[in-house]
């Protein structure tokens, strides 16, 4: 690895900070809501832990996604941690397909009025706490109320692709 310096330094641009941020491996997650403001889900790699008294975590969401609106009529989520073999679960929630289509590929129950994925590495269920307008996205905080894991490997992605994680 060679030393950065200053000569290297670029004027920030979309495909810049989208590549240097694509160095930094993300666990996949899906973020599911469902209630009367509708039935929705997303692919996310923004997720991260903020608090532990009490317990919340964050989730970045594009303004213009119908799963914000979701989000924000329904007042919770769950969040759906994947293990390696969902790739194709990412990729179907990924899509703007409608909620409906998203959902037929997997198997879902409602647990504190949210959809957790039964096959997922890990869940956790969470009211809204805060939603916080920034920039493109909307950063949601949620509360978390409930949680559940297995066994198995996170499904990770990394430089524009799914990786298994390292050992």
């Amino acid at each position: 690895m060679t030393a950065l310096t200053l000569v290297d330094a670029a004027r920030p641009d979309t495909r810049s900070y989208r590549d240097l941020f694509g160095r930094l491996p993300k666990g996949v997650c899906v973020i599911t809501t469902a209630g009367d403001a509708g039935m929705a889900g997303m692919t996310a790699s923004t997720v991260c832990s903020v608090s532990l008294d009490p317990l919340l975590l964050l989730v970045c969401i594009g303004n213009e996604s119908a799963t914000l609106r979701a989000i924000r009529g329904n007042d919770h989520f769950a969040v759906n941690l994947l293990h390696a073999g969902q790739a194709e679960i990412s990729q179907a929630f990924a899509g703007r397909r409608p909620a409906e289509e998203k959902f037929a590929a997997v198997g879902h129950e409602l647990v504190d009025r949210s959809p957790v994925l039964r096959q997922a590495l890990g869940w956790l269920t969470c009211r809204v706490y805060d939603a916080i307008p920034c920039g493109d996205h909307t950063i949601v905080i949620g509360e978390v109320l409930s949680l559940g894991e297995r066994q198995g490997e996170p499904l990770v992605w990394h430089r524009g692709g799914y990786q298994r994680p390292a050992a």
